[in-house]
C-alpha cells in the first residue's frame, strides 16, 4: 500500500487528490441513510432503527447530545437527503399538503403558505376534483 500525505489526499482531484473528502463523506453518509430508508428489513436497518427509532420515524428522530458519533453521521447523511428528496403525489392521500415536500424537476417545493388552522392537515387528495387527478381551484385560490 502506498501513504499519502493527508494534505495530498485533500487536494481537489483535479490536482492530484484523491477527492474533495468531505463531499465524499457526506456523500456515503448520505448512501448509508438511503439504505435505511429502502431496506428497513436488512440487518443494519432493524439494530439500528431498533435502537436508535423506537419512538419516532426515521426522518424524523432528533440529534441529541448523547447521540453516537456514528448514529450522528447518518442522520447528518438523512438531513442531506431530506434537503433535496420531494415526494411523487400519486393519488395524493398520503401526501401533506402543508408538510411534505412535494417532487419537483428543480428542487422539492411546497404551497405558499401560511395555512389556516382548518387547513394544516389537508392532504393532496383533498384538494382533487373526486375521481380525478384535476385540482379543485376553488379550494387552492
Amino acid at each position: 500500500m502506498c501513504w499519502l500525505s493527508w494534505t495530498k489526499l485533500t487536494r481537489a482531484k483535479k490536482q492530484g487528490g484523491l477527492r474533495e473528502i468531505q463531499s465524499f463523506n457526506d456523500s456515503l453518509l448520505a448512501k448509508k441513510s438511503w439504505r435505511i430508508l429502502k431496506n428497513p428489513s436488512c440487518l443494519l436497518s432493524k439494530i439500528l432503527l431498533g435502537k436508535y427509532c423506537k419512538d419516532n420515524d426515521f426522518l424524523k428522530v432528533p440529534i441529541t447530545s448523547s447521540t453516537s458519533q456514528g448514529w450522528r453521521g447518518i442522520l447528518i447523511g438523512r438531513d442531506l437527503l431530506t434537503s433535496r428528496l420531494g415526494r411523487a403525489i400519486g393519488d395524493g392521500l398520503s401526501t401533506s399538503l402543508w408538510n411534505d415536500p412535494w417532487l419537483s424537476l428543480k428542487t422539492p417545493s411546497r404551497p405558499m403558505g401560511p395555512p389556516r388552522l382548518s387547513d394544516q392537515n389537508l392532504k393532496v387528495s383533498d384538494i382533487f376534483i373526486a375521481q380525478t387527478r384535476e385540482w379543485n381551484t376553488k379550494k387552492i385560490t
